[in-house]
């Protein structure tokens, strides 16, 4: 006897019915300070990302002579900043 006739033997009696399920995942509201946290993440990868780029350029530009070290020492100087601003926001949100 194969395994779905034991199955159907043990279980006559019951009635299965399959229906499909909804898709309609409830999600819990955000507070506002939850949004605001993570808008405030966003906006500082996305300053993050363009004084990156912004760094590379007055890297070269010192290359050049262009710029001052003192300039080139500010840009890197601003890039810690918003990296430990983002360090601070996580280690918030973990605790």
């Amino acid at each position: 006897m194969e395994n779905i006739d034991k199955f159907l033997d043990l279980f006559s009696e019951f009635n299965l019915v399959i229906e499909p399920r909804n898709k309609q995942i409830k999600k819990k509201p955000e507070s506002k300070t939850n949004l605001s946290v993570n808008r405030s993440v966003a906006d500082l990868k996305k300053t993050l990302n363009r004084l990156t780029k912004e760094y590379k350029q007055a890297r070269r530009s010192f290359k050049h002579n262009k710029i001052s070290r003192q300039e080139l020492f500010d840009f890197e100087w601003r890039i810690f900043e918003i990296q430990e601003e983002l360090k601070r926001f996580e280690d918030n949100d973990i605790n």
